[in-house]
């Protein structure tokens, strides 16, 4: 089956899924053609995939949040040339390779080709655990209005798909509405980590999924007995008990799996690793990013972790003295099974194995 596979670059979390999912395609004989903006697209033509390069939406972030003006006028001034050439690349590329089938990992452009096409389209994500199941009060009360503007984003980014398929290291009812057409799975992990045995060794990881807040580091160096290694700000010089290592993927694996503890903020992927590997963790969810403070929330309400607003010394020591409640279980196999069901089954099907 010829598949087009579009993945979001805004964020690593996709593009760590899609190095799972993408081998397990081409092993079962499918040709994927991806189309990737951002970091995505670098990452998988390096890695031999034939990649379609896109423009997407890019977020602009500053001391520990999601900057929405400039945000909003970056995107308005990218509009018409990332439409334009889009628009050129679905014309050539994409219609040359004639997709049977689409899966997008929140990614609107292969969305739109699969729909304009009449292909088969499934959402492959966690983000549409936001708008497809029922988030108890408990957790709701933990949030904040950001919340209810990315519910909005999320519902009308990828309507009417096939199927949707979600990723999650929570699990909440799913609506009604959408049981036929929704599966809810555990966390995709990457092989490094699925053969990753944890230990509990004397530091405490540190990732930062933006430009993280400089108050974090004051909070760090003020730490004094507690070790820090801190990744997603570039590698520096150390200071006092916090190294600075630049992101390399063997090493943060080997890093996050001896960890004490784990700070981070609310985005899926760190915290779905870490609480497979049964780590405690701090979530500091990036301010106006909603579905990373309903990750937060979900965390501290299942007792899988603690959540602050932004990280002091005395979150980091009461982290260290943590104990999660239970640990999450990988679910790779399953969700790639899933997957291969999806592309296979028809919508009647769908609903009935739902």
């Amino acid at each position: 089956m010829r598949i087009l596979y579009g993945i979001t670059g805004e964020g690593l979390g996709h593009t760590m899924r899609a190095r799972v999912v993408l081998p397990h395609l081409v092993a079962a004989g499918h040709h994927v053609l991806v189309a990737a903006s951002a970091r995505a697209r670098a990452l998988f033509a390096g890695l031999g995939f034939d990649v379609v390069p896109i423009e997407g939406l890019a977020i602009r972030y500053r001391d520990g949040a999601a900057q929405r003006i400039e945000t909003l006028l970056l995107n308005a001034r990218r509009a018409l040339p990332a439409l334009c050439g889009n628009t050129a690349r679905a014309l050539t590329d994409v219609l040359d390779f004639a997709p049977e089938a689409v899966i997008s990992d929140f990614d609107s452009f292969s969305y739109t080709i699969g729909r304009a096409l009449g292909c088969r389209v499934i959402s492959l994500d966690h983000h549409h655990v936001v708008t497809r199941f029922h988030h108890p009060r408990a957790v709701t009360a933990r949030v904040s209005y950001d919340f209810g503007l990315t519910h909005s984003l999320v519902r009308r980014k990828l309507p009417r798909c096939d199927r949707y398929l979600v990723t999650s290291f929570y699990f909440p009812e799913p609506l009604r509405s959408v049981r036929g057409s929704t599966t809810l799975l555990g966390p995709i992990v990457r092989p490094a980590l699925e053969q990753a045995r944890p230990t509990r060794g004397e530091h405490v990881l540190v990732y930062q999924t933006a430009m993280g807040d400089r108050r974090l580091e004051d909070a760090l160096r003020d730490t004094k007995e507690i070790s820090f290694r801190v990744y997603g700000l570039g590698a520096r010089p150390p200071q006092r008990n916090v190294e600075y290592r630049a992101f390399d993927e063997e090493r943060f694996v080997e890093d996050l799996a001896s960890a004490r503890a784990v700070v981070t903020n609310g985005g899926f992927m760190t915290l779905a690793e870490a609480t497979v590997l049964g780590k405690p963790i701090l979530s500091c969810p990036i301010r106006h990013q909603g579905e990373q403070e309903l990750n937060a929330a979900w965390l501290e309400h299942l007792g899988l972790g603690l959540r602050c607003r932004r990280v002091a010394p005395a979150d980091v020591r009461r982290l260290v003295t943590f104990t999660p409640r239970t640990r999450v279980r990988s679910a790779t196999t399953q969700a790639l099974a899933a997957i291969d069901a999806a592309l296979t089954r028809s919508p009647k099907e769908d609903r009935e194995h739902a």
